[in-house]
């Protein structure tokens, strides 16, 4: 066989062959396809065993079509394996892989044939047809296949389940693709290594590349869903070369998917080994949107709504594959009794083909058939300095691990023992150990001083940001429990990476933890306080800021503490005990310099414009902003954001407009358009842009009917201009919407201020002002339409967010207030002291706030009528209706 010139190995960038030809053995049959092909002047190249990889792989690229001779044999044999995997995967860049990869099937049935994307490809071998069907795929293409997949790692077997893997993911033209597929088995089954290959052999199927995230099997479903998050938040950051930060869970698989789907080429996403036990709702959490992505789970156990390969042991012949050495008849049978008494299990066939025992029959009949102990038998014949090894992997987390960082603890590294008898393997160059290699070795090997050795290394290579430290930050969490002398000091970078992520919760869980051990320190007590402050809760957070100024021990930590307590008594509304605790004495003086001066500086601004001084605000800001002036964009925002926001309380729209619109510019500019800030940033300015139009309406104030078609008219301006989802849009909507309540169209009102929620919440999430404006209209609408009790609802729910956000005395906060106080008295809920309190206190800090020639301020004293009024004269209320709800209320 001779071949024209292969050109440079590597590059196939012309097509050199017609036709790779791909048997499992040279026969008859194959010289004769070969030699009718060359002889109608085809060009074939047929690989001979013992072909060089790269000039195998490096024709096959160079190749139009593959031509597979596929009998039953050809499965066993694993470099036609990887040839027709390899074909596949590049034919599959090209469309239908039925075009470029063809079938000869010289046996009677078909069961043999695999994956489904070959279902159309198949033809006789006797068909008399065969150059011409050759030559006619041949010329509907004018591309070779190109970059095949490269070297392939020894798997043994599987490929029936390899080819069920990606037969669910391009089923062919006769079904649906499935974008998530479930690989299942009993642990150490091989799941990973099967899902590895797969993403190896298959690569040219996936251009997007692979997201590998795990393993998460040794972690309870609880714990899995607070890791995934920063796993998955390691791998965009590495992806996409941007801060992802301040994103939970939502936002960073919308960004991540919509990346993707923007490069528009296919991506396969590996979640390993998600935890035995995790409810099938969690699915959907776990998986991107994209519509080019493809998620492969590997989990122990689990019912989901998805393609699920069942991952089973080694088949005998499989099993008789591992043992290296030559096998006389009367040992390979017994190597088939072993394997069907083991079920298959390949940690027990490797470790069996491993020892130092000689493996003859009677040695094979008598060894135990359980996984552990064969482990047992593997750890016992390790070196000193392997064992060690393993015995540091298992103090640490199930995760990978370093192997510069085991060299440092232990001074010196050998893990070529624990590789080769399968004990671990090296993921991107760490070392992944075998979980039950790591569960038998923590009930027999002692860890002795391992614990502190590694917690003192963890802490310098956390402080010094190396490795993946979403890994790192499990071994932290796993150190922490066995070495007590180290745990608040692990626990903190642990903590302070949640809370990072936009997970108060799991930070707040590690901060109790922490607070629990009695060797906590004022800053942590201060930490734990804004977790609390975070999660909402506020009483709790004041009691922890306390105890942090009572363990102070200079003037920074007081008045960090300080501060942490006024802002918790601050979201309260508890504005008298944050004077009291903090702002009375320490006033607009911030610390000299730092990330501390910034984050008193924007805390300070927030609390002039919660207490209704927006203007004190702005000249605190301004100074500040200059000193931001160079800062990075990420530093300089929350304190431009507080500026706009002020900006736009003090009557400068106009101004409050830039300067909204440079938060977003820089969100935007530095990849982080998906961030909560960025998305407060647009909400200012479009309140800025509509108070900017809303001046300029035609209509005369009382003309409810036109001012209703007026801002109907600015929302689709807007739709047409920045799209129907756009802040500024919703925005306008949400006042479209409540103008029907000026109108008198209740139930009409409340149809579209529900839809509008719909979309602000898929869009926006529901933390924010916005939404609290639509279910405060939502709650007029109801009033009107005498559902008292919905209404008191709807304003117990969006009350206290409402303080936090925009302060006690802000108009929105006001009327809720008043509006819940109503509410109450009228539905008879609740004490009639509530409501009256209620309705008091908020008229006096409209007086207070906004001054007594004010809508407000009549809304008020209507208020403080009706929630002073005996039940039985509730039904006269329906002559001041239109008091306590203004038509004003629609379009302000």
């Amino acid at each position: 066989m001779t071949d024209p010139d292969p050109g440079p190995p590597g590059h196939p960038v012309t097509d050199r062959f017609d036709v790779f030809l791909c048997s499992a053995r040279a026969d008859p049959a194959t010289e004769h396809i070969e030699e009718t092909l060359r002889a109608d002047g085809l060009r074939v190249f047929r690989p001979a065993p013992f072909d060089d990889f790269d000039k195998t792989a490096d024709n096959l690229a160079g190749s139009r079509v593959m031509l597979a001779r596929y009998s039953r044999d050809l499965p066993a044999d694993y470099a036609c394996q990887w040839q027709l995997t390899a074909a596949l995967a590049a034919a599959g860049r090209h469309g239908d892989p039925a075009d470029r990869v063809l079938l000869l099937n010289p046996e009677p049935g078909t069961a043999h044939l695999a994956p489904a994307g070959l279902a159309d490809a198949k033809f006789a071998v006797t068909s008399a047809n065969l150059v011409a069907e050759v030559r006619a795929k041949i010329a509907a293409t004018d591309v070779p296949l190109g970059a095949s997949a490269g070297r392939p790692s020894r798997l043994i077997g599987r490929y029936p389940a390899l080819w069920a893997v990606h037969s669910a993911f391009f089923p062919g033209a006769t079904a649906d693709p499935r974008p998530v597929v479930v690989l299942r088995g009993l642990p150490g089954i091989g799941k990973t290594t099967l899902a590895e290959q797969y993403a190896h052999l298959f690569a040219g199927a996936f251009p997007g590349g692979l997201v590998r995230l795990g393993p998460f099997g040794h972690l309870d479903p609880d714990d899995f869903l607070a890791q995934f998050p920063l796993t998955l938040a390691r791998a965009a950051a590495d992806r996409l070369g941007t801060d992802v930060s301040g994103l939970d869970l939502g936002r960073l698989r919308a960004l991540l998917a919509d990346r993707i789907d923007a490069a528009r080429e296919k991506v396969l996403v590996l979640v390993d080994d998600v935890p035995a036990g995790t409810s099938p709702a969690i699915l959907d959490r776990l998986v991107l949107p994209g519509e080019h992505v493809r998620t492969l789970v590997t989990s122990r156990s689990g019912r989901w709504d998805a393609a699920t390969v069942d991952l089973t042991g080694f088949t005998g012949e499989e099993s008789v594959r591992l043992f290296r050495a030559p096998l006389g008849d009367v040992e390979r049978a017994a190597v088939l009794r072993f394997a069907d008494r083991c079920d298959g299990h390949p940690i027990t066939l490797r470790a069996t083909a491993f020892t130092s025992r000689p493996l003859t029959a009677e040695v094979l009949d008598a060894l135990p058939d359980t996984a552990p102990q064969a482990v047992r038998d593997l750890l016992a014949g390790l070196g000193a300095a392997a064992r060690d090894l393993v015995r540091l992997a298992a103090v640490l987390a199930p995760v990978p691990v370093p192997r510069k960082f085991a060299a440092e603890v232990l001074g010196e590294l050998d893990d070529a023992a624990v590789l080769t008898r399968g004990l671990a393997t090296k993921v991107d160059g760490d070392l992944q150990f075998q979980s039950l290699t790591l569960d038998v070795a923590r009930t027999g090997l002692d860890p002795g001083d391992l614990p502190a050795r590694a917690a003192e290394v963890l802490l310098a290579w956390l402080a010094g940001d190396r490795g993946r430290r979403d890994f790192l930050l499990q071994h932290a969490r796993a150190v922490a429990e066995i070495a007590p002398a180290h745990r608040v000091r692990l626990l903190r970078p642990v903590a302070a990476a949640h809370l990072a992520q936009a997970d108060p919760t799991t930070a707040g869980e590690i901060h109790a933890v922490l607070l629990s051990t009695g060797e906590a320190t004022s800053a942590d007590h201060t930490r734990a306080a804004r977790v609390e402050i975070a999660c909402g809760l506020y009483a709790e957070a004041v009691g922890h800021a306390r105890e942090a100024l009572v363990l102070a021990g200079g003037e920074a930590e007081q008045y960090a503490a300080g501060l942490t307590a006024a802002q918790a008594l601050d979201c309260q509304g508890d504005y008298a005990e944050a004077d009291r605790t903090f702002w009375h004495h320490a006033g607009d003086r911030l610390p000299e310099a730092g990330e501390e001066r910034y984050r008193a500086a924007v805390a300070t601004a927030l609390t002039h414009r919660l207490r209704g001084r927006p203007r004190e605000a702005v000249a605190l800001l301004e100074p500040i902003l200059a000193e931001l002036r160079d800062a990075p964009p990420g530093a300089a925002e929350p304190a431009r954001l507080e500026y706009a926001r002020s900006l736009l309380l003090s009557g400068q729209p106009r101004r409050a407009r830039e300067v909204a619109g440079e938060v977003v510019a820089a969100c935007h500019a530095t990849g982080r358009d998906r961030h909560p800030r960025c998305d407060e940033a647009e909400l200012v300015r479009a309140d800025a842009i509509l108070a900017l139009d809303l001046a300029g309406l035609r209509a005369a104030p009382a003309d409810w009917e036109r001012s209703a078609a007026e801002l109907r008219e600015l929302e689709e301006s807007y739709a047409r201009r920045y799209g129907s989802e756009s802040p500024l849009t919703l925005t306008a909507a949400m006042h479209a919407d409540r103008a029907l309540l000026a109108l008198g169209q209740p139930k009409r009102a409340l149809a579209v201020l529900s839809a509008t929620e719909r979309v602000v919440l898929r869009v926006l999430g529901g933390d924010h002002r916005l939404r609290y404006r639509l279910r405060h209209g939502m709650g007029l609408a109801h009033a009107q339409l005498r559902e008292f009790g919905r209404q008191a609802e709807l304003l117990e729910d969006i009350l206290e967010p409402q303080i936090r956000l925009l302060g006690r005395t802000h108009p929105e906060t006001i009327e809720s207030r008043l509006d819940l106080g109503i509410a109450l008295a009228l539905s008879g809920r609740g004490p009639r002291g509530r409501a009256t309190e209620l309705v008091d206190a908020a008229a006096l800090d409209v007086v207070d706030a906004l001054g007594v020639s004010t809508e407000l301020a009549a809304k008020a004293q209507a208020a403080r009528q009706v929630v002073r009024l005996p039940q039985p004269f509730v039904s006269a209320l329906f002559t001041v209706e239109r008091l306590i709800w203004p038509g004003r209320a629609g379009v302000s």
